[in-house]
Order: C-alpha cells, then sequence, then structure tokens
C-alpha cells in the first residue's frame, strides 16, 4: 500500500497550477480536450480541498492511499 499526505496549502498550489494549465491549453493551444483534462483534475483537487475544510484546523491533511488488489 502507498500513501501520500497533501496539507490545505499544498492542495491549493495543485489546483492553481492546473487552473493555469487549463488557461494556457484553452487559450494558447487551443485544445479544449486538454483543457477539460486539467479542469477535471483541478475538481478532483477541489472536492478534497472542500472536505478538508470540514476538520479542525490542526487536522487539515489528506492522506490519499493506493490500494491495490
Amino acid at each position: 500500500m502507498t500513501s501520500i499526505s497533501f496539507t490545505s496549502g499544498e492542495l491549493l498550489d495543485i489546483i492553481s497550477a492546473l487552473e493555469e494549465k487549463e488557461n494556457l491549453a484553452c487559450l494558447v493551444d487551443y485544445d479544449p480536450g486538454l483543457a477539460a483534462y486539467y479542469m477535471n483534475l483541478g475538481n478532483q483537487f477541489q472536492r478534497i480541498y472542500d472536505k478538508l475544510q470540514e476538520l479542525p484546523g490542526e487536522s487539515r491533511v489528506a492522506n490519499l492511499v493506493l490500494a491495490m488488489n
């Protein structure tokens, strides 16, 4: 089993970077498919961030686990 942890700030940095990539894909590369890909990734990280906001401040760390059969 593999796990990684993200703080709220790290998640916000990831979301910001994905928004930037989405904008570049749309405005510079004219690739709506790629822009949608980055938007979807950003939305997934935003959902994780939103869940963290339900926790007390000192517990706002997302532990993501990869479990394989």
